[in-house]
């Protein structure tokens, strides 16, 4: 019985690449990749460490030329001007003076705790809206059929294709309209909105490979569409929903033009409120920079708690069928 000795590999060989196929090519390529990393990784972090470095700077090196990359002398002059406007600002200087004889006076108006708490607010508020339109409309899609479900699908998906500026003037009007003009609502009302649909294709998703078997298990236990849906299956969907809370709170909490154009004075949010410090070369620039990383500090601390849940909940639930 005659057999092949034709080699596999041989075809292959005949064709070898020497970036791909040899010693010396894998070091280029790790080379390669490590370099673009590298710019990549700058490119991204600079602006951080940046805004890290400015922050302990004085207002004489900061305008300085050209720039010191490291601060010569280290300063707190920007958090101590941020604390101590926030705290005259917020009321609390007379507590702090009687009770540690610190005297407080700030020279800038600068509501740090105010811009936090109006934030958290409207960021809570429209993650909340987002979260509950967007669960109830996906678990829908997902289980039920309908005449213009595809057709509802696709406009969902190219209603996140469509810039916020688009919608300014109608927004403005409506808000107008409704006498929310200044307030919180109207902000959690379209924040809300424009995050919902991103909610609806990410829990369609893990609503889509929900196991067939533990809805008719509920069903046999005579529950109803909805006990089935709120006692069992929105607690397995725990970690998609977090996702999706946290898309919805962090589109809120940073964005401006809205903010900026429907509030005014003491209802900004944190983006609006540190920009009407930007005052072109009166700027302080230390004192943005640190008002900046305070403000950062109450996300960064939930966001390293729940992260896990984050990157769980976007590949797709906690269950596969």
């Amino acid at each position: 019985m005659a057999t092949d000795n034709t080699d596999p590999t041989a075809e292959f060989r005949k064709n070898q690449s020497w970036l791909f196929d040899s010693k010396a090519g894998g070091y280029v390529r790790k080379t390669a990749v490590g370099l673009l990393t590298l710019v990549i990784a700058a490119f991204v972090l600079f602006p951080l460490y940046w805004m890290i470095v400015t922050a302990f700077k004085t207002t004489a090196e900061i305008q300085q030329i050209p720039p010191t990359l490291f601060p010569a002398e280290f300063s707190l002059e920007g958090f101590r001007l941020v604390i101590e406007s926030s705290l005259e600002s917020s009321g609390y200087d007379g507590f702090v003076e009687s009770a540690f004889g610190v005297e407080i006076s700030s020279a800038i108006n600068i509501d740090i705790i105010g811009m936090i708490l109006n934030s958290l607010k409207v960021a809570i508020g429209a993650g909340v809206i987002a979260v509950v339109l967007g669960t109830g409309a996906s678990y829908v899609l997902s289980r039920h059929e309908f005449r213009g479900k595809t057709a509802l699908m696709s406009l969902l998906l190219a209603s996140l294709m469509f810039p916020g500026t688009a919608i300014m003037v109608p927004e403005w009007e409506l808000i107008s309209t409704l006498g929310l003009f200044n307030t919180h609502l109207a902000l959690i009302l379209i924040y809300g909105a424009m995050t919902a649909p991103f909610v609806v294709w990410l829990m369609k998703g893990f609503f889509d490979d929900f196991p067939d078997s533990i809805i008719e298990a509920s069903r046999i236990d005579q529950c109803s569409s909805f006990e089935t849906f709120w006692y069992v299956i929105v607690p397995m969907a725990r970690n998609s929903l977090i996702a999706s809370f946290i898309f919805a709170f962090l589109l809120a909490w940073n964005e401006l033009v809205f903010a900026l154009t429907l509030l005014d004075g003491q209802n900004y949010t944190v983006p609006p409120a540190l920009l009407t410090f930007v005052q072109g070369f009166n700027t302080q620039w230390n004192v943005v920079a640190a008002a900046s990383i305070i403000v950062s500090i109450p996300v960064l601390i939930g966001l390293a708690y729940i992260q896990k849940y984050f990157v769980q909940g976007l590949t797709g639930g906690a269950i596969k069928g």
